[in-house]
């Protein structure tokens, strides 16, 4: 019988390897750097999200920042703290099967999320992507054994259908490997050939990694509107303005995928060196 390593101990004791992620997920995933998760929401969650989100905005409460100026219209930030489907969301079994997969077995948690509120004629310029993003959380990696290191994935869904032409999440496939910067900087989204829009209908969401050149579209509706949870390796710290508060660590103690996402930043405490460096 073969002898476990301190090596196949660590893998064991992060769950590597115990996400169901498929072979064919993971290589688009690798290859595309997203990926487009139908129907993630039911209708009824959708429409309590909504109605969340207009109660909110309209009487900001404790532990909720709004952003009124932010580039797609407003931003709900810390939207977690809503005890609605938005703070459900976060937690989607099928979403952190992924994240699990993609980031670094079980050390993950919750960084930030917030609701976006978009307006008509709103849209973002393109991010850069790559080996020139000067982000560093947003590095992406997947080595020769199939284990990802990716800082940071950002889980969007859109609580409105959004089309081709109006409104769509937009990205240039690929964009996430690329070793030279890309050349848009000042280029209206449509003229950038590369940029494939990606429509989802209510309900549904877009799973990528923030190391792929991403924008909005912009849009001509009313309502527009999104949530958005972005997720880090277990010692990344939480974005500004999205610690949970005492209340929300209470009322989610008693769900184990909510309270690991809301763990304080740690390290693992075993493991080589070599497992650690990210």
């Amino acid at each position: 019988m073969k002898q476990a390593t301190e090596e196949d101990v660590f893998d064991l004791q992060i769950g590597l390897g115990e996400s169901e992620t498929s072979v064919e997920d993971k290589h688009f995933f690798d290859t595309a750097g997203y990926l487009v998760l139908e129907d993630l929401l039911n209708p009824d969650q959708i429409s309590q999200a909504q109605d969340t989100l207009s109660r909110i905005k309209a009487t900001i409460p404790k532990n909720i920042t709004l952003l009124p100026d932010s580039p797609y219209g407003c931003e709900l930030v810390n939207i977690i703290e809503a005890e609605s489907t938005a703070e459900d969301a976060m937690a989607l079994p099928r979403v952190l099967d992924y994240v699990q997969e993609f980031i670094w077995g079980r050390q993950y948690r919750l960084v930030g999320s917030r609701a976006i509120l978009r307006t008509p004629g709103k849209g973002s310029r393109l991010s850069q992507g790559g080996d020139a993003d000067p982000r560093r959380y947003a590095r992406y990696r997947c080595f020769g054994d199939g284990q990802f290191r990716c800082l940071m994935i950002t889980c969007l869904i859109a609580l409105t259908d959004t089309t081709d032409g109006d409104g769509a999440f937009c990205a240039i496939p690929a964009s996430h490997k690329a070793s030279l910067p890309h050349p848009y900087e000042n280029t209206d989204l449509n003229a950038i050939a590369p940029l494939q829009n990606i429509p989802l209908r209510a309900g549904s969401g877009v799973l990528f990694t923030e190391n792929l050149s991403h924008a909005f579209q912009p849009t001509i509706r009313e309502k527009d509107v999104w949530l958005s949870y972005q997720y880090g390796p277990s010692y990344m710290v939480n974005w500004p303005r999205c610690e949970p508060s005492t209340d929300l660590l209470a009322r989610t103690a008693a769900d184990p995928a909510k309270s690991h996402l809301l763990l304080e930043p740690y390290y693992h405490p075993i493991g080589s060196q070599k497992k650690q460096t990210m």
